[in-house]
């Protein structure tokens, strides 16, 4: 660690080096593991909401979203320390070419043997540029749409896409079980 501040705070913690890992792979090669799973991805929606923080890989759905609970009614979700001064720090999953998500999804599969609660986050009408196989004019989220994103993620190496939210323009948010339109 070449800054102090860093040396300071992790003085007091063992990091590993490279003679520690070599030695946890030749005694998992002899032993194997104890638990199968070395790795998954948690926090994700409703989870993250409750511990305030962010839904783990997933970008923020909303700068305030908004859930419906059937005991309490709806119930409003400001992003993780938003305020006037972070407001330009974010942006909505539904603005956000989706092919971002997958490659950072992608990026984490590689490490974990799980799959992972992918999410897509589709506008009905997709703003206008963000996908070059959409022609001027025909902005309108299509079936089409959401198959060359599931090939993409495919070509990714994504183990499967777990939803698809769709935000429609009159903010009503579905999902793939509530929208026959929705699914692939």
């Amino acid at each position: 660690m070449k800054e102090a501040k860093n040396k300071e705070l992790f003085a007091a913690i063992h990091l590993p080096t490279k003679a520690d890992w070599q030695a946890l792979k030749e005694a998992v090669a002899k032993d194997g593991l104890y638990h199968r799973n070395r790795l998954a991805i948690a926090p994700n929606g409703s989870i993250s909401y409750i511990n305030e923080t962010s839904a783990s890989l997933h970008p923020i759905t909303q700068l305030v979203e908004q859930r419906q609970e059937s005991n309490v009614g709806s119930i409003f979700y400001p992003a993780p320390l938003l305020s006037d001064q972070t407001l330009p720090f974010y942006t909505s999953a539904y603005d956000l070419d989706q092919r971002r998500i997958i490659d950072t999804y992608a990026v984490a599969q590689k490490h974990i043997d799980q799959g992972m609660s992918l999410t897509l986050f589709m506008r009905s009408v997709l703003p206008e540029g963000l996908y070059e196989w959409k022609n001027q004019g025909t902005s309108l989220m299509t079936t089409r749409d959401l198959n060359r994103l599931r090939n993409y993620a495919w070509t990714k190496g994504i183990k499967s896409l777990y939803y698809v939210r769709t935000f429609t323009e009159d903010d009503e948010i579905h999902t793939a079980n509530e929208c026959t339109a929705c699914m692939i």
